[in-house]
């Protein structure tokens, strides 16, 4: 789908708000993974059932990633794209790893921090992309 500059700006915008909920959820996961740990939580909450609302929503994120790419950016609004879908297919691999250390039976630290400090780095790489959103480059 190709859009005019304006459209695909408005477009971005609604994609960082969508954003922005994909990342309290997650944010969310970790802060509950904390304290199932910890055992400050509800006796229906368990790292296995975190692990499959996690996994849900590592899907959707992932088809969500799919739904910006499939965009096809104006002239002057490609280095923007590039760098905002290489954020997000950050992100996914950063909460993907996160995931990958919510075990049954614990919380494998090694890689559920590796996958935070990711997550962090997607987001800062993201961040920059839209610092620039409103500024085109050259045509």
């Amino acid at each position: 789908m190709k859009m005019q500059a304006d459209d695909y700006i408005a477009y971005a915008n609604a994609q960082l708000e969508r954003l922005l909920v994909y990342e309290t959820v997650f944010k969310e996961y970790v802060h509950t993974a904390k304290n199932i740990e910890k055992g400050n939580c509800y006796a229906s909450e368990s790292l296995e059932r975190l692990r499959d609302y996690f996994s849900k929503n590592v899907l959707r994120f992932t088809k969500f990633i799919g739904e910006v790419e499939a965009v096809t950016p104006p002239a002057g609004f490609c280095n923007f794209h590039a760098e905002l879908v290489g954020g997000l297919q950050d992100m996914s691999h950063a909460v993907s790893v996160t995931l990958m250390g919510i075990e049954p039976t614990g919380v494998n630290h090694q890689l559920f921090d590796v996958g935070c400090v990711q997550e962090a780095a997607a987001r800062t790489r993201i961040d920059h992309a839209f610092d620039q959103l409103h500024q085109p480059q050259a045509m």
